[in-house]
């Protein structure tokens, strides 16, 4: 082996080094530390704010997959001040976070909300995910039960956390 060839051994090996140190490093420190994509803000949906007026939300957790027991339970309350702090945090929701972003582990842990008023059907359901980079979906309902439309924003981790307190649940997911 030549000298030349020698060095692009040890080049190609050093270019391999230094990948593996970078991605070690972003795993280590988060994907928030990574520098974020030039992406065009997109404006939200018209379907990313549910209405005011529900008088009942019932909230299915699902801890993931990690959770060996109470993986699935459900709360509910009619407490008119926290149903109206939960929509008003509902529709504060970002904009959901540009594809190809890098997320954290993800156990596939979710919160249903079903937002109902008088005992009806839900108008409005909200799936939240915990875990990864925190999507959430809003579904709205008309009154036949029909989709009227729906929206995927971001922010699932700290809504989560909010629902958890707001409605006394322990734990949301299982690592």
């Amino acid at each position: 082996m030549n000298a030349s060839t020698k060095l692009n051994v040890t080049t190609r090996r050093l270019a391999r080094a230094i990948i593996a140190i970078a991605a070690i490093a972003a795993v280590a420190l988060g994907a928030s530390s990574l520098p974020t994509s030039a992406v065009t803000k997109i404006a939200k949906s018209r379907y990313a704010d549910i209405s005011s007026g529900a008088t009942l939300i019932v909230v299915h957790v699902n801890r993931g997959l990690n959770a060996k027991t109470d993986r699935f339970s459900t709360y509910t309350t009619t407490n008119l001040a926290t149903i109206g702090a939960i929509i008003a945090r509902v529709n504060s929701l970002p904009t959901a976070p540009p594809m190809g972003e890098m997320c954290p582990m993800d156990v596939g842990a979710r919160l249903t909300l079903s937002f109902s008023r008088h005992n009806a059907k839900p108008y409005a359901i909200v799936v939240a995910d915990p875990g990864g980079c925190g999507p959430v979906s809003i579904r709205d309902y008309n009154a036949n039960d029909s989709l009227k439309g729906s929206a995927a924003v971001g922010g699932g981790s700290a809504f989560s956390a909010y629902v958890a307190a707001q409605l006394h649940i322990k734990t949301i997911q299982v690592f």
